[in-house]
C-alpha cells in the first residue's frame, strides 16, 4: 500500500474540480451579472488606499483584476492591452505603436482637415477649441488613448500620448465591462498593484501623400 501516491492523486482531483467550480461560477457571474458586488470591494479597496492602508490581499485582487482586464482586452481591446501591459511592466520608456488605422478613422480624418491639435475618443462637452471630440465614444480607442496628440507636418502626420493615471485623490475613474459586470476602476488604484509602474509616452507616425 503506498497512501501518498493515492492522497497526490486526490490532491489533483479536488484541485481540478475546484478550478472546474470556479470556472462555472466566474461564467454565470459574467453572463448574470453581480448586481454590484465588484464595485463594492473596488470602493473598499480605494477607501483604503486612500487611507494608505492597503493590505497585501489588496494588492493581489488588484493585480488579479488587471489582469483579467489584460486577458480581455486582448480579445477586445488589443492596442489598449498592450498599453496597459506595458505600462504595468513599469518600463516608462516610449512605446512605439503603428498609426496608419487611424488615418481611415472617420473621426480622425475630421480632426486632421479642421487641424486639432488633439483628439478626444470619449465623447463629452468640448472644453478645448483646438481638440476634437468624438460625436460617439469609441471604446477601442478610449481605452487605448482617451485624448490623443496631433501633430501635422508636411508628408507626416505624429500621433502621441503621454500615458499615465492620475493619483488616487483626484479619484478619476474609468469604466469597465467584463461580460455583464460593470465597474468603475480608479485610475491611481494600478499603483497599489504595481508600484513600480511608470508613466510613459505612446508615439507613432504615419507617412501621408501630402507635401
Amino acid at each position: 500500500m503506498k497512501p501518498f501516491p493515492r492522497l497526490r492523486k486526490f490532491l489533483q482531483y479536488a484541485a481540478l474540480a475546484g478550478l472546474g467550480l470556479l470556472a462555472a461560477g466566474l461564467l454565470v457571474v459574467f453572463g448574470t451579472g453581480d448586481f454590484g458586488a465588484t464595485q463594492c470591494v473596488l470602493n473598499g479597496l480605494e477607501t483604503r488606499a486612500l487611507a494608505h492602508r492597503s493590505t497585501l490581499l489588496d494588492r493581489l485582487a488588484l493585480k488579479a483584476l488587471y489582469q483579467a482586464l489584460l486577458v480581455v482586452g486582448r480579445v477586445r481591446h488589443p492596442q489598449a492591452a498592450e498599453f496597459l501591459a506595458y505600462y504595468c511592466a513599469g518600463r516608462g520608456d516610449t512605446l512605439r505603436f503603428d498609426a496608419a488605422p487611424l488615418l481611415r478613422h472617420p473621426e480622425v480624418q475630421l480632426a486632421l482637415r479642421h487641424h486639432k491639435q488633439a483628439i478626444s475618443f470619449r465623447h463629452h462637452a468640448p472644453t478645448q477649441p483646438r481638440h476634437h471630440v468624438v460625436r460617439r465614444t469609441d471604446p477601442d480607442l478610449y481605452y487605448a488613448f482617451d485624448l490623443l496628440f496631433i501633430r501635422q507636418r508636411p508628408g507626416r502626420v505624429v500621433f502621441y500620448d503621454q500615458y499615465y493615471f492620475q493619483p488616487l485623490a483626484r479619484r478619476s475613474r474609468t469604466a469597465f465591462r467584463l461580460g455583464r459586470v460593470r465597474f468603475q476602476l480608479n485610475d491611481g488604484l494600478i499603483h497599489v498593484a504595481y508600484p513600480r509602474a511608470r508613466p510613459f509616452t505612446t508615439y507613432g507616425e504615419v507617412r501621408t501623400n501630402g507635401r
